[in-house]
Formats: C-alpha cells, sequence, structure tokens
C-alpha cells in the first residue's frame, strides 16, 4: 500500500507534512509527500491530507538544523521556495537518508570542525540516491535564478518617492533576496513586486522587510514615474549602446549572461 500525504506549498506546510508521514510508521519506501492535489486517484493508495501546524514545523526544524547543521537546514529550505512539483517527496527523503536508521547516512561520523552553528556538513554529497541527488539540483537551480535577481533587478523611482522594480522569476526567490536589499539600500522606501505571483516585498526605513500576497498593482500607477527618471533611463541607455562595439557584438553568449526572459524588466533592453 502506498500512502501520499497532500500537504500545503509552503515552509509549514512541508514541515508538517514531514512530521506527519514520519510519525504514520507505515513505513519510509511506502511514503510519498505531495504539495499537489492529485486529479487521478491511482489504485491500491491511500490520501491523507495534512493541516500545517506551526509546533509540528518547528519540531522538524530544530531537528534538522540540530542534528544536521545550519548548511543542509539552509539548502533544505531554499529547496522549499522552489517551483518543482516532486520538492516535498525529494526533501522527505532526503531527511530520512540522513536521520532514518534505514538511511545510509544515519550514525555517520560528522566531519571535523562540524557543530549545529557552522556552516553544515558533507550530508548533502551523497549524490548516488536519487533524493539526495535532487535536492542538491533543485538547490542549484534555485541558487542560480537568486544570483541572476541580484543583477538584473532594476528600481525605478515614482512620483510618490517609492523605488519600485518589477520581476517575473520561475522561482518563489523574493525571500531570499529580502536581506540582501534591506542591507543595501536601508534608508529607503522600495518595492520589489513579482507580478507571476503578484507577491510583494515592500521596505520602510527602520521597519525592515514586509512579504505580502495576492497584491495587485495597477499598470497605470506602475507608469506614474518621477521626471528626472526618464532622463536618467535615456543616459544609461545611451551609455550601453555607446560602449558596444558592433564588429564585435556576440548575441549568443550576451543571451547566456542576461537571459531573455529577464530584459522586459531591464532599462538597458526596453
Amino acid at each position: 500500500m502506498k500512502y501520499v500525504f497532500q500537504c500545503e506549498d509552503s515552509m509549514i506546510g512541508i514541515f508538517t507534512g514531514v512530521y506527519d508521514a514520519w510519525d504514520s510508521r507505515v513505513g519510509h519506501d511506502n511514503v510519498e509527500l505531495r504539495t499537489e492535489k492529485s486529479e487521478n486517484l491511482e489504485l491500491f493508495c491511500e490520501y491523507i491530507d495534512v493541516h500545517p501546524d506551526e509546533k509540528k514545523a518547528e519540531k522538524v526544524r530544530r531537528s534538522i538544523y540540530r542534528k544536521l547543521g545550519a548548511g543542509v537546514y539552509h539548502d533544505i529550505t531554499v529547496c522549499v521556495y522552489g517551483t518543482f512539483s516532486d520538492k516535498a517527496n525529494a526533501i522527505y527523503h532526503t531527511l530520512v537518508d540522513c536521520l532514518s536508521p534505514q538511511g545510509s547516512l544515519y550514525g555517520k561520523k560528522m566531519p571535523s570542525g562540524f557543530h549545529p552553528g557552522g556552516t553544515g556538513s558533507n550530508y548533502l554529497e551523497n549524490l548516488c540516491n536519487p533524493y539526495v541527488k535532487r535536492v542538491s539540483e533543485m538547490k542549484r537551480n534555485i541558487w542560480m535564478e537568486q544570483h541572476r535577481m541580484l543583477q538584473f533587478i532594476r528600481f525605478r523611482e515614482l512620483h510618490n518617492g517609492i523605488l519600485f522594480a518589477k520581476i517575473d522569476p520561475w522561482h518563489n526567490v523574493l525571500p531570499l533576496i529580502a536581506d540582501h536589499f534591506s542591507d543595501r539600500f536601508p534608508l529607503e522606501r522600495w518595492m520589489i513586486y513579482d507580478g507571476g505571483r503578484q507577491y510583494a516585498l515592500a521596505h520602510e526605513p527602520g521597519k525592515g522587510c514586509l512579504f505580502m500576497e495576492q497584491i495587485t498593482i495597477r499598470e497605470e500607477y506602475l507608469e506614474n514615474y518621477a521626471d528626472v527618471e526618464g532622463n536618467y533611463e535615456e543616459l544609461w541607455w545611451n551609455f550601453c549602446q555607446s560602449i558596444a562595439i558592433e564588429s564585435r557584438m556576440n548575441r549568443k553568449l550576451q543571451q547566456h549572461f542576461v537571459p531573455l526572459k529577464f530584459r522586459k524588466n531591464m532599462v538597458e533592453f526596453s
């Protein structure tokens, strides 16, 4: 019998699903964790709905951090923000490999110099396990997009003085880039808007960041830029065009460094 635990697509939801699936004692090989409800039901399969529980999620969080270290905890939580349909199942079976007596890494000696508050261990290097390998792939994919967002986000000043930037990422990277922009613009009022998910990251001087969901912003409001903004954009666009050497244009290499997906929100290409 296969048991499918259907949980909410969030940090609390997935960690609650890990807790309930582990606590069910039906055998780790018989468990599958999903963030999407199945439309086509399978034979010989029992579906269990998981309701988010902060206390259960906190127990899982503490176990990961205390037993596997800050580095592994960071890699696991990064995967939660991905758009992969199999992320919950990969996270669950990776933790089984690391923490369960049936796992290949259970009871193995921690690397020298490891401590719970440190940078982590080599637990996620067991790429022979397909689930551990999948977590590593997801982490790398999300990290690359997060890194690109730090380079490609372009703020534009609105008439009310707010610095505004619009992005359309594959993954939910807003929570991952909040600290970077808070440190970089601590005295500014700014907002980063994820148009596809309708999420927004807003910052007030001295108050930190606020993550908001189900935010709809009218296009005519976004076009209400400050008068000086257009002049600076034109200067920047002319600068990028003037330094380019036509005979040495390499469009393929340019697309590698600046993918087409990001260009619609960048001043240099608009």
